[in-house]
């Protein structure tokens, strides 16, 4: 399955894209990497860090119960939402990606994102 990598901090995060759930998004996030981009958080949610992408897409693979790992997309919203806890997003996420290695990782750029305000992140094909 083709990965991305997030790379936050120091922290190097894999993810697989869910290419056979999601192949127009995950066509999208293909297309823009390399990627560079700013990480913030979204504190009202819980524990979900958000990455702006510069396209739009439609809503596919939808999904509401999100755990810890998932990455999903906001449609319509430029927005890619990586999930490292406990989470309640506001509304469905196209369900596009899940992290296969150092979620730990993630949940410490999270964490020091809640105190900093904001981190660079870096997307590539893994």
């Amino acid at each position: 399955m083709p990965a991305i990598r997030i790379l936050c901090d120091g922290e190097v995060i894999e993810a697989e894209l869910l290419v056979d759930d999601a192949p127009r998004v995950c066509g999208y996030i293909r297309s823009i990497l390399p990627f560079e981009s700013t990480m913030v958080h979204a504190k009202f949610a819980g524990e979900e860090t958000i990455v702006m992408v510069p396209f739009f897409a439609e809503q596919e693979n939808g999904k509401t119960d999100v755990v810890a790992g998932d990455i999903g997309y906001y449609p319509g919203r430029q927005t890619l939402c990586l999930f490292y806890g406990e989470t309640q997003p506001f509304g469905e996420v196209s369900y596009v990606a899940r992290v296969r290695s150092n979620l730990e990782g993630l949940a410490r750029c999270g964490r020091k994102i809640l105190e900093s305000g904001s981190l660079p992140v870096r997307m590539e094909l893994a």
